[in-house]
């Protein structure tokens, strides 16, 4: 007798491949970026290192819902319907006004550029900016995640996600043995109240980075002034952490709807 296999059997394999294709998709939309607004197919099978077979099947079901669009010369880019997502990320992850005028003074005030981040995952992501206006100045990417290991606003986002630091560790290039050294880093910032970091993800950068807190004290994101090294003098960095520390201080106080 045959058996036959019932619902709850399938299921595990069809939602494997459901979350396969899924991140097929998300590692084939990730070789966009702003040195590459276009890609050839080839680049596309080269990129994602998947059979061509599947890499056209996918293109071909993304340029039908517009996700991906076709270009004259054969190449693709990302298609008319992200404008929509993009709009609506925007909205969603925008910070109040006020919070953005705060940041715009911030920036004025020490010449550097202001970044928000928050936590996702094992990483941190800039999801607000208030740029810089000098000719050399530091600017991170909106949206692009970067390790928590590395860098001040790591650290002060870690203040509330402790757990993670034997995560955090594991996955940078100093291996888990970087966890005790790290954790050490983190509580330090918390009895300073801020972390002011040189050279750490970027050689001749720095970050200032001060803890956003909601109503019940919790950690939900960073305020972080970044820019060159050089200007993250003995006289210059005393008045960055004051106006840094107003300025978290007042965020703080505003909140940042969504997050807290």
């Amino acid at each position: 007798m045959t058996a036959v296999p019932t619902d709850s059997a399938e299921k595990p394999a069809v939602a494997d491949a459901g979350v396969r294709s899924v991140t097929r998709v998300i590692d084939l939309l990730e070789l966009f970026d702003a040195a590459h607004p276009t890609r050839s197919l080839k680049e596309l099978v080269e990129g994602t290192k998947l059979p061509k077979t599947t890499v056209v099947r996918l293109v071909a079901t993304m340029c039908a819902r517009s996700v991906l669009t076709s270009r004259a010369d054969g190449s693709y880019s990302l298609g008319p319907e992200m404008l929509r997502w993009v709009r609506l990320a925007g909205r969603t992850w925008a910070p109040p006004e006020e919070v953005v005028d705060i940041m715009r003074q911030l920036s004025a005030d020490t010449g550097e550029t202001v970044n928000l981040y928050i936590r996702q995952g094992l990483s941190r992501v800039v999801v607000a900016q208030c740029e810089s206006t000098a000719t050399v100045r530091s600017v991170i990417p909106l949206g692009v995640p970067y390790p928590l290991w590395a860098g001040a606003a790591g650290k002060i986002l870690l203040l509330a996600a402790p757990e993670l630091i034997d995560d955090v560790a594991a996955d940078s290039p100093h291996g888990p043995e970087f966890a005790d050294q790290l954790r050490e880093k983190v509580e330090d910032g918390r009895e300073r109240g801020y972390q002011l970091v040189h050279g750490e993800r970027e050689l001749g950068s720095s970050g200032l980075s001060f803890p956003l807190v909601d109503s019940h004290g919790t950690v939900v994101a960073a305020l972080t002034l970044g820019g060159p090294t050089g200007r993250f003098t003995e006289d210059r960095t005393p008045h960055y952490i004051e106006c840094t520390r107003a300025a978290a201080e007042e965020i703080s106080a505003i909140g940042l709807p969504g997050l807290d």
